[in-house]
């Protein structure tokens, strides 16, 4: 199982469990925090429940908008 610096994956039998794991920012979602969730969705393909929750007070509020990527004309969305 790989190692994520901004989400928890756990399993147990056909149970996988994400967890948003930047609980300081109330798990506000990075390009960083999409690929592992990604890369995460990917290694739990052979379990049946995918629980995916947040760590800390909040589930997630959102895109951290200090992370978003700036261009010419505007905002340009991660999930582009």
């Amino acid at each position: 199982m790989a190692e994520y610096e901004t989400i928890l994956l756990e399993t147990d039998g056909p149970v996988a469990r994400i967890t948003l794991n930047r609980p300081d920012r109330l798990n506000s979602f990075t390009a960083a925090m999409h690929d592992e969730l990604k890369h995460a969705i990917d290694e739990a393909a052979g379990s049946r429940v995918l629980v995916l929750t947040g760590a800390g007070r909040g589930f997630c509020a959102g895109q951290d908008l200090n992370d978003r990527q700036v261009s010419v004309g505007g905002i340009r969305s991660i999930w582009a």
